[in-house]
This record gives C-alpha cells, sequence and structure tokens, in this order.
C-alpha cells in the first residue's frame, strides 16, 4: 500500500540522468515524520473539508510516502470516508465557495495511490460542481465564491490541480483544457508582465484589482501551474504557452528571496514586512518538482537549499510549522502585514509537499 504511494499514479517517476537530491533524504524524511506525527495529535478527527486541510490531506500523502508509515495515509484515508459518508453536497453550495474545492486534489491522489471508499467520487462531485454550478466571471474565470465575481489567485489552486489530474485519471481531457484555459484567464487579469508575479484580486464589475504581490498568493499560482504542467505533454501548444509563466514567476522569486534566511517577506517586494512561512514551501515544492520533471527553467538549487535551511528553522520543537500567516483577504500593504502568524494546515501541508519534493533524486545539471 505504502510502496504504491511512491509513484502516486503515474505522475511522480524519476526522469533520467538523476544526480542527488536537494537535501538528504534521511533528513527531509525525519522532519517529515515529526511534522506528519505532531498532524495526528492535532487532528484526531477529520478536519473539515476546506481549503487548507485540502493541501494538508496532499502532505500527508507524500509524508507517507516518504517515511512510510501507514498511519499518515491512514489519517487521509479517514478523511475520505468521513466525508463520503457525511456528504459534501451542502458544504459545496454554501456560497459557492472556491476554498471546498481544494481537497478534491488529495482525493484524486488517495485514489491513484490505492484506492479508498469514496474518495474518487469526491474529487468527481467537486469537479462537476466547479463546471457547471460555480460563478463565473464575464471572460469565463472561476469567481472566488456567489454574488460578486472576482478572480482571487488563491482560486487557481483550488481548481487546477484536481481538473488537470482528473482528466488523466478519469480520462476527460476538457478538463485539463478547461485547467489551463483557468490559468490563462487569471493571468490576464493578475499577471504583471514585467516581473511574472501575480497579484491577488481582480473585481469584474469595476474592472480593478489589489496591488500587492502578495507571497502566498504567487504560491498557489505556483502549484497551479506545477501541478497543470505534469499533465500537459511536454511538446504540446498549451505546455509552450504555460511554461513561461511558470519560468518568469520562479525566476523572479529566486531574486526576491531573502539571502539571510532563505525565506521571502508576506508582500514580496516590500522587505518591511514580515518573513512568512507557507509562501516559501510552497514555492519549494514548485522549484523541486519543476527542477525535478523538467516542467520549466527553475532556479539554482542553492535557492532551494536556502529555503528549507529558513523552514526547518521554523519548525518549533513540538513540530509545528510556525510563521504560517492567517486566512488572508486582499487589501493594502498595511492589512496584508497585519495579519497574524502561528500554524496552520496549508502551511503543514506545503511544508510537507516540500519535503518529498526536495528527498527525491534530481536530472544533473
Amino acid at each position: 500500500m505504502i510502496l504504491a504511494l511512491v509513484a502516486l499514479g503515474g505522475i511522480l517517476e524519476q526522469p533520467g540522468g538523476a544526480a542527488a537530491p536537494l537535501v538528504p533524504p534521511g533528513e527531509a524524511r525525519a522532519l517529515a515524520a515529526r511534522v506528519a506525527d505532531t498532524v495526528l495529535k492535532d487532528f484526531p478527527e477529520p478536519p473539515p473539508f476546506d481549503w487548507g486541510e485540502g493541501v494538508l490531506m496532499s502532505g500527508m500523502l507524500r509524508a507517507a510516502a516518504l517515511t512510510g508509515e501507514a498511519r499518515h495515509r491512514d489519517f487521509v484515508v479517514r478523511f475520505a470516508r468521513h466525508w463520503k459518508e457525511r456528504g459534501i453536497t451542502a458544504t459545496l453550495a454554501a456560497k459557492g465557495y472556491c476554498g471546498h474545492w481544494g481537497p478534491a486534489f488529495a482525493m484524486i491522489e488517495l485514489h491513484e495511490s490505492d484506492p479508498a471508499p469514496g474518495s474518487l467520487a469526491l474529487a468527481q462531485e467537486v469537479i462537476a460542481f466547479m463546471r457547471q454550478k460555480a460563478e463565473r466571471t464575464r471572460d469565463g474565470g472561476l469567481s472566488h465564491f456567489h454574488g460578486k465575481p472576482q478572480l482571487w489567485v488563491d482560486t487557481l489552486d483550488m481548481c487546477c490541480p484536481p481538473l488537470a489530474h482528473g482528466a488523466r485519471v478519469c480520462g476527460q481531457p476538457e478538463w485539463r483544457a478547461e485547467a489551463a484555459r483557468q490559468l490563462e484567464i487569471f493571468a490576464s487579469r493578475l499577471r504583471d508582465p514585467a516581473t511574472g508575479l501575480w497579484y491577488h484580486l481582480w473585481d469584474d464589475a469595476t474592472a480593478t484589482r489589489s496591488t500587492s504581490f502578495w507571497a502566498r498568493g504567487n504560491g498557489w499560482a505556483v502549484m497551479a501551474l506545477v501541478e497543470t504542467l505534469k499533465n500537459e505533454p511536454a511538446g504540446s501548444d498549451t505546455a509552450a504557452r504555460l511554461r513561461p509563466l511558470l519560468e518568469s514567476l520562479l525566476a523572479t522569486l529566486a531574486r526576491r528571496q531573502d539571502p539571510a534566511t532563505g525565506l521571502w517577506h508576506t508582500i514580496l517586494d516590500d522587505p518591511q514586512t514580515y518573513l512568512e512561512s507557507s509562501a516559501p514551501a510552497m514555492f519549494l515544492y514548485g522549484m523541486a518538482e519543476t527542477r525535478r520533471l523538467k516542467l520549466a527553467q527553475a532556479p539554482d538549487a542553492e535557492v532551494m537549499r536556502k529555503a528549507w535551511a529558513g523552514l526547518k528553522s521554523r519548525v518549533d520543537a513540538s513540530g509545528r510549522l510556525t510563521g504560517v500567516s492567517g486566512g488572508t483577504r486582499p487589501g493594502t500593504k498595511a492589512q496584508y502585514a497585519a495579519v497574524p502568524t502561528g500554524t496552520y494546515t496549508w502551511g503543514t501541508g506545503a511544508l510537507l509537499l516540500a519535503a518529498w519534493a526536495c528527498a527525491q533524486e534530481m536530472p544533473g545539471p
């Protein structure tokens, strides 16, 4: 069962010409085991079907693949069974909120690794909702919630990974096309062509957008691009259009890294804002996967090793990642800077994803 997790449905094979991992596998494994065991203590009952929990479930699956411990995967199985029995129809309908789409990707990953009762059905229900019932902007972008058509960069990671991976698992190529279409629509509204960085919000009614480069928002964009490109044929026209979006984003992020800590500020171009923890974990996962699978030109390995060191320093003695910004709404720089930090599911899950990715063999230079 755990061996099946290593492949995760054929997406995670090692490329040829492999060299050493970015970090010693034993180091990554030990950290992942400590963090994942703390998750088990913190969540004795299945958590909500929501966005941060979706990242956590993906992270726990990768932790299981890295540690070989069935208890880490069983945590995700219990989550799937709980929500299959309880049902998510009412949850999805509440405000049409895209955050409730987040766990669909982990449910697909769980199904691929070793089918658990109901996991694929949960993902399919989410995909059906986003394709048939979700509100959209005038150009077809998936809105963050019902009643106020807006594009939030967060939404990309809630919709693109389940669509792109679900397309392959369920034999629905139109889902993969929709994932790419969403990335291109969002890029047309939120991406700054000069830097490759992404803004947080586009309001369709006023044709205005927010003005700051929020770090975790760019982490959502990185992960959505990576998971979509994984499912695109390398030579396809779609891959050719998406690859420069990922490449330019990662290149700018590498230049914005804090040299002393290996982390990034919560407003990427404002060093007066605090250094945050969830965005670096997302960046590191995306950079490592980009390098491993040759999805685009990846930053130098030293950028990733510095990020890993910075993240390790923020895991406390209890096995919790600290310094993660709380739920964040679009606003002014002062509002972003005032968001409190702590330990949150989205940061923990992203750290586990990064630990897994950094422990894999990487292609040579």
